[in-house]
Order: C-alpha cells, then sequence, then structure tokens
C-alpha cells in the first residue's frame, strides 16, 4: 500500500527521522525488479561483523628445545595489533552502493590502518543520522539536509568527508501516463521512499525550479519498490537513483515492452553531493588520527576498485545482499566510480571533497522551500577535515 501525506508545516525533526525509519523499512519489501535490492530494504537490523578472521594465529616458536625434544612452550611472535571499532552506519543495508567499505575489508587496508569497519543498516539518510546522534553509531553516511536538521536542533555534527562526490539521485517518469514535462507533474503522484528522505527532498528541489510546489503534486512513500507504483499507475513518477534505474530499465523490473515509456531526469540544481560522512565534532576530534587512517585505507580501496572492477564486483558478491547478478554490480561500481571522481571541486582538491559552494546553495533552496527552517552555517559543519589528505 502507498503511504501519502499532504503537505503540512514541519514537524520535531526527530520525529521526521523516526517517521522516515518506519515508512522506508515498512515499504521495502516489494519487488522492482532491482535483482534483490527490493529485498536488502528489509534489512534494517545492525550488519552482520563481515571482519572476522578465519584462519587460526600461528605462533612462532623459537625457543630451543632441550634433549628430550620439549619445548618451553614460550612464543617470540608478535601479538597481532588490536583493532579499533568503528560504527559506521550507512543510509541502507549492505548494499552493493557500498563497495569501496567491502573491498576495504576483504583487501585488508582497514586492518593495516588499525581499523575494524562495523557496519550498521540506516533505513535512510534520516535514520542514519538519527542513529548517529541517539550514540549508536560513531559515522553516519547520510545527505547534508539529514545533516542539517540535526544540528539546527542543536546537535554538535561534522560532516567531514564526501565518499561520492555528485548527486546520484534521479526522477524517472512515465511517460505513458502523460508526463513528457516537469509541468505535467502537477496534478500526478511522485514514489519517494519516504516522506523525510533524501529522495524527496531532491524531488521538491526540482518541482520548485520549475515553479512547481509541493501542493501541486502527491507523494507517496514506497521504500524502494518504485517498480510496483509505477507499473500498477499508482505512481506516475518516482524519485529513484541509477542502481535502481538499472533494475527497473535494464534487468527486466519493467516489461521490456513499457521500457520506452520511461525517461530518466537530472536533478540538475542539485550537482552533488548527496553521501556526506557525519560524526559529532567531539567525538571526531577524540579519534582524529583513527578517522584519519580509515579514510586513507578508504581511498585506497577506491583507487584499487577503479583498476580492478570486476574483481570487486566479486568481493561485492560476498559481502552485499543480493548481490549475485555480476551484471549489476559491475553497473553500479561504474556508477560510483564516476561519483567519487567527477564532482563539484574534486579536480581541484582532490577526492572526498564536499563542496561547500555547492552545498551552500541546495541548502538556500531548502530554506526558499521551507524544508529547512533556518540556514545552518555550511562552512562551519562541513569541513573536509581528510580531504585529500
Amino acid at each position: 500500500m502507498l503511504h501519502k501525506n499532504a503537505t503540512g508545516t514541519w514537524p520535531r525533526w526527530i520525529a521526521i527521522l523516526m517517521a522516515a525509519g518506519l515508512l522506508f523499512a515498512a515499504c521495502g519489501d516489494g519487488d522492482d525488479g532491482d535483482d534483490g535490492a527490493a529485498d536488502d530494504a528489509d534489512q534494517t537490523e545492525t550488519a552482520a561483523d563481515d571482519t572476522a578472521d578465519d584462519s587460526e594465529d600461528s605462533s612462532d616458536d623459537s625457543a630451543a628445545e632441550d634433549d628430550s625434544g620439549s619445548d618451553d612452550g614460550e612464543s617470540d611472535a608478535a601479538e597481532p595489533a588490536e583493532l579499533q571499532t568503528i560504527r559506521l552506519v550507512t543510509w541502507g543495508a549492505k548494499f552493493i552502493d557500498f563497495i569501496d567499505l567491502y573491498v576495504g575489508e576483504e583487501n585488508g587496508y582497514f586492518a593495516e590502518a588499525g581499523v575494524q569497519i562495523e557496519q550498521l543498516a540506516g533505513a535512510g539518510a534520516g535514520d542514519a543520522i538519527f542513529q548517529l546522534v541517539g550514540g549508536n553509531a560513531d559515522i553516519a553516511m547520510a545527505d547534508p539536509f539529514s545533516g542539517f536538521f540535526a544540528v539546527n536542533a542543536g546537535d554538535d555534527l561534522e560532516g567531514f568527508y564526501c565518499p561520492y562526490t555528485q548527486n546520484w539521485l534521479t526522477m524517472l517518469v512515465n511517460k505513458g501516463s502523460g508526463v513528457n514535462s516537469p509541468e505535467d507533474l502537477r496534478g500526478k503522484t511522485i514514489a519517494v521512499t519516504s516522506q523525510a528522505s533524501t529522495s524527496k527532498w531532491y524531488a521538491s528541489l526540482l518541482l520548485a525550479a520549475n515553479g512547481i510546489t509541493e501542493d501541486d503534486v502527491t507523494f507517496a512513500a514506497t521504500g524502494i519498490d518504485f517498480g510496483t507504483a509505477l507499473l500498477s499507475g499508482e505512481a506516475q513518477a518516482a524519485s529513484t537513483w541509477g542502481s535502481i534505474n538499472w533494475g527497473l530499465l535494464e534487468n527486466g523490473g519493467i516489461p521490456a515492452d513499457q521500457v520506452d515509456d520511461y525517461e530518466i531526469w537530472q536533478y540538475d540544481q542539485v550537482p552533488g553531493p548527496n553521501d556526506v560522512y557525519f560524526a559529532k565534532g567531539e567525538w571526531l576530534d577524540e579519534n582524529a588520527d583513527l578517522v584519519g587512517g580509515f579514510i586513507e585505507a578508504l581511498e585506497k580501496a577506491k583507487l584499487w576498485i577503479e583498476e580492478n572492477p570486476e574483481e570487486a564486483g566479486e568481493i561485492g558478491s560476498r559481502y552485499a545482499d543480493g548481490a549475485d547478478n555480476m551484471d549489476r554490480n559491475l553497473a553500479v561500481i561504474d556508477y560510483r566510480i564516476d561519483m567519487q571522481n567527477n564532482g563539484p571541486g574534486v579536480a581541484e582538491n582532490g577526492m572526498g571533497w564536499c563542496d561547500p559552494e555547492t552545498i551552500t546553495d541546495v541548502a538556500q533552496q531548502g530554506v526558499d522551500l521551507g524544508i529547512l527552517e533556518q540556514m545552518p552555517d555550511v562552512s562551519s559543519i562541513i569541513t573536509n577535515r581528510y580531504a585529500d589528505q
């Protein structure tokens, strides 16, 4: 069932984020044709810790044996350094979209940096921030709007690194339902992951850029089950992203004889980024070196993925939920490689750059629309502490 609501005044931000989590979890169990992506949405519990080493530690007994062949039982082998755990909550379950985390673990880059990543599953970006603020995570992967809600409410958060520097959300429209331009969205229903999500915020920005208000459309919360909403005719457009579009248009989520009815629109008013790593400022100060090691390992993983996309796809198939389709894995990896290298300011400032000018512009759009109650001090919140370290 589609959960619909009308535009109204904004409630307290925590209530919004809790509602987002519930809606995302409740609506994500349909089949959108994304070869396992729909099943991923149900898994909002803590992701299993995949970093256990299956091999046994071998001791190097270098003590001399006595005449009877017995040894003294002592070993000169150095004990392995203890890894420090970082609890990282992503905006979704263990999707293939987070391939850099899996490669960083598989190739030992995190262990080399003294880090063990405990990946937690967020039910959307808002829920990821909610878990961070509540003390259940150390780092949250979320969009700027979700972080700004918390900061405006008095929480001390810092956006310190952008693992992907382009906006990756899109609008998928059904031309067969008469939607050929933004103006045609008036009176139509747009599927979004939840009523308090990046999916909805950016759809609202596209509407506003074309003189359309939220009162002119209906937003329907579907989780990631966009395919059911579109094919049933309950929605005429959906605020989606690359891997979902691939599953719908390239992998049979939408029947082949209907694919030509659909068109992808880019959110040009949001050039990026919308993946930001947030942490509490005090925690980040206390763990600056630890997080620096994590970022260094993460960038090693990203560079390795660029050179070895097929091998990365195989790693993803072992770590990510529903990632048994290698064509889909490679398509998502290609999207992610592009998004980490071509965002605003990356050429000048390096991988991981969170472009303050771009984010400030998007925040101002949010204020103008009433999404944000007040303009955040973007330059003090988005610090680029580890960009191009």
